[in-house]
């Protein structure tokens, strides 16, 4: 028999489905980051903006407005003039505000903590729609109608953060175990079988289990070879193109042209008895 030469190389579909998985993983680690950095302190600035454009409504309504010339209106612009539209501190590059409870609730950077918007401050406007007036705020700062449901504090930051964290920590183990991949190989020379880092001759192997071989399964042989079980993944090395001669069938069958000892195989006809 002339000896066989088979260098099973990882597929090209492998590196496909893991390049998919690290796109995800970074893509989503991307997302929690800017979320817990851009988003999510935006959307506190939407938040507290409307709950005090509500409660400054709220306040208009209780004034007494027959024309908007009306020393109330005019006292009324004046405050909104001075006045911050919600408290807020800093610390630092850090514009923060304060929950009841004393939690911090980001702000972005060049959030608009100066005084009230130009919106909140005809009175006769907001005694009439303060809703309207939100409105014409929000098209102005192009902010959405709806805000969220409630503030998210330095806590709902940090798990964003965490969570980001954690998807590129997995996008970096998936990339040393593709690059792990790329320098591997399963080769056949004569009758020594390489995988990886495991070398051992055909007469070594004790027993083959095929269970998992079958192309319409997963792709997967183990040898025996002494205490050892070594695990030949035909999907990741060499694959089952027909296009390409089945590099990882053809290994396969030149290693069992070879083989004496004990073989396991799937038994097909207990799924026929079901």
């Amino acid at each position: 028999m002339a000896e066989q030469n088979i260098i099973c190389k990882p597929t090209r579909d492998t590196f496909v489905r893991i390049a998919v998985m690290l796109a995800a993983l970074v893509g989503f680690g991307l997302y929690f980051f800017y979320d817990g950095l851009v988003g999510y302190p935006k959307a506190n600035e939407v938040y507290l903006s409307h709950r005090a454009f509500a409660e400054l409504g709220k306040l208009a309504a209780e004034q007494p407005v027959d024309r908007p010339e009306t020393r109330d209106a005019e006292a009324w612009r004046r405050l909104r003039e001075s006045t911050p539209l919600f408290p807020t501190e800093r610390e630092g590059e850090s514009v923060f505000c304060l929950t009841a409870g004393g939690e911090r609730v980001p702000l972005p950077s060049d959030a608009a903590v100066g005084t009230c918007p130009v919106e909140t401050q005809d009175l006769a406007a907001m005694n009439r729609d303060w809703y309207a007036c939100w409105q014409a705020y929000t098209a102005r700062r192009g902010f959405p109608l709806k805000p969220a449901d409630h503030p998210y504090t330095d806590s709902s930051v940090h798990e964003q953060l965490y969570a980001g964290a954690g998807c590129m920590l997995l996008a970096l183990l998936l990339l040393a175990f593709m690059l792990r991949i790329a320098r591997r190989r399963v080769e056949l020379h004569g009758d020594l079988v390489t995988i990886g880092r495991e070398s051992f001759r055909i007469a070594d192997i004790s027993c083959i289990d095929l269970r998992q071989w079958s192309k319409g399964f997963k792709g997967f042989a183990r040898f025996t070879v002494g205490s050892r079980s070594i695990k030949f993944d035909g999907m990741t090395y060499g694959g089952f193109d027909p296009k390409k001669g089945e590099p990882a069938e053809a290994l396969m069958q030149a290693i069992l042209a070879q083989y004496k000892g004990d073989i396991i195989e799937y038994d097909h006809s207990a799924d026929q008895s079901r």
